[in-house]
């Protein structure tokens, strides 16, 4: 499983993510970014929702999937902690994401914050590396 480190900003909050593989970082991203907010143990998942995006380039695709969570997460009440079957491919010039996200309905005056709601991922300071066989990022938020 990768890893992830908070990144203290400024203004911001940030993540640097590693993992052995593509699937595995935009897993471990997407855990990290909600491990900004809650912790996560406290609330397993009871549902899951088939996730598929697309986007020109690695860094888009990445800031849509992680948008796309927190929008679900701010319009439809929906806290993920869980990710499977998660596929990152390039084909016919385009980068493409899917993968199931395991989240539990939950309002957010039934959460106890560990730290300040995420309004969106910046591309500010973002950062996909692959050294290897060790993928990185880097990426901050806006709190």
């Amino acid at each position: 499983m990768g890893k992830f480190e908070i990144l203290e900003h400024t203004a911001d909050k940030g993540l640097e993510v590693e993992a052995s593989s593509l699937p595995e970082l935009f897993e471990t991203a997407a855990r990290g970014l909600f491990y900004l907010m809650v912790d996560l143990d406290a609330y397993p998942p009871t549902e899951q929702v088939r996730i598929e995006l697309h986007a020109p380039d690695l860094e888009m695709l990445m800031v849509r999937w992680l948008n796309e969570l927190l929008y679900r997460f701010e319009v439809h009440h929906w806290l993920f902690s869980r990710y499977s079957e998660v596929s990152v491919k390039e084909r016919e010039g385009a980068w493409h994401l899917q993968a199931v996200a395991h989240y539990r309905p939950i309002l957010p005056e039934q959460i106890e914050w560990d730290g300040a709601p995420v309004k969106s991922v910046t591309y500010h300071g973002l950062r996909i590396e692959r050294d290897g066989d060790v993928w990185r990022l880097r990426f901050f938020v806006d709190v």
